[in-house]
């Protein structure tokens, strides 16, 4: 996609945010090469992405010699989401492209991490990219009130965490209304207050909280009177699963988010990060059918009991499930 755009005579700007630079990067190559030729590439880079100082302070170095312009995070903010966008140009007409995800544009991560990648033309999605972008070079919000009003994007700092409580929300009504709340939720970590409150919440009222959470997890499942509905589980396996996904309700019905945040202090308050509601259909029915997928799985994910204890997931019928392997085969076989 890069190499494309780098040489795409059409092409005028790429923006992209770079979190976790490889130390060979394809993509930045592709970033450099896009500069020579003339484009506008705006970079944003995070100096202080853990493990990778390094390769970020170094590639910024060859960056900046190569005529791209760089845009650093403050000191008390990070700039977490995985985002880009390429614009072009022809005549009167501009056309742009939007990358978002819930992994880095990193070559190396991205042979043993699992993650999602939406590309999309949509002009609201692309529009409020932009406006974002345009911010991030002036500054970065510390209040939700910067004048950016997001309506399709989803960012930490202005709109996330609202309508993540208004997703869940949505739910607990549905069950007071004599009907079915199902939240699927699939992080890293889990450790916000404020949201886990809002899932002990739900729970309470009835609705049915499924959970995979590989690493930290702050919320006790199957506790009377507080957690009945809520089940956790968390899957170790070859790759190491690292996409966020939340999906409020059930069916045709349901609403589908995807991005780079985990529920945690950090990310949905000290952060820059970005998800969106995915509309299309197929993706969307896809994204789901991946959390049945991995729910299902008995062979490496473990159930957390109420004492924080993992406890092996029951083989039913004999069946023993693989979720990597499921998905592996769903891919094959659906693309």
């Amino acid at each position: 996609f890069f190499n494309q755009a780098a040489v795409d005579a059409e092409v005028t700007d790429i923006y992209i945010t770079l979190y976790r630079v490889a130390s060979e990067s394809h993509i930045v190559n592709a970033l450099i090469s896009a500069a020579k030729n003339g484009k506008n590439v705006t970079a944003f880079i995070e100096l202080k992405a853990r493990f990778d100082e390094a390769n970020n302070i170094k590639w910024s170095r060859v960056m900046k010699d190569a005529g791209i312009k760089l845009v650093y995070s403050l000191p008390q903010i990070k700039v977490h989401s995985k985002t880009a966008l390429v614009i072009k140009k022809s005549g009167d007409k501009e056309k742009a492209y939007a990358i978002l995800s819930t992994g880095n544009f990193n070559e190396v991560t991205a042979q043993f991490y699992t993650d999602h990648v939406l590309m999309t033309t949509e002009r609201p999605v692309v529009s409020e990219l932009l406006a974002l972008f345009d911010f991030l070079q002036t500054g970065h919000p510390q209040t939700g009130d910067a004048g950016i009003a997001f309506k399709t994007l989803l960012v930490s700092q202005f709109n996330l965490v609202d309508e993540l409580e208004k997703l869940i929300n949505a739910e607990i009504k549905k069950v007071k209304k004599n009907n079915t709340g199902l939240i699927r939720i699939k992080v890293n970590n889990l450790e916000e207050p404020h949201m886990i409150d809002l899932l002990y919440k739900a729970s309470k009222a009835g609705v049915r909280v499924e959970l995979i959470v590989r690493s930290v997890c702050c919320i006790v499942a199957g506790v009377e009177g507080l957690s009945e509905s809520i089940t956790v589980r968390r899957i170790v396996d070859r790759f190491l699963e690292h996409s966020r996904l939340f999906i409020f309700g059930e069916g045709v019905d349901a609403k589908v988010l995807m991005g780079s945040a985990d529920l945690m202090t950090r990310n949905l308050h000290h952060r820059i990060e970005v998800c969106l509601p995915v509309n299309d259909p197929s993706c969307r029915k896809a994204l789901i059918d991946y959390f049945q997928m991995q729910w299902a799985d008995n062979s490496k994910a473990v159930q957390l009991s109420a004492d924080q204890e993992p406890q092996p997931v029951p083989v039913v019928n004999g069946e023993v499930i693989n979720a990597q392997q499921s998905i592996y085969e769903y891919l094959k076989y659906t693309t």
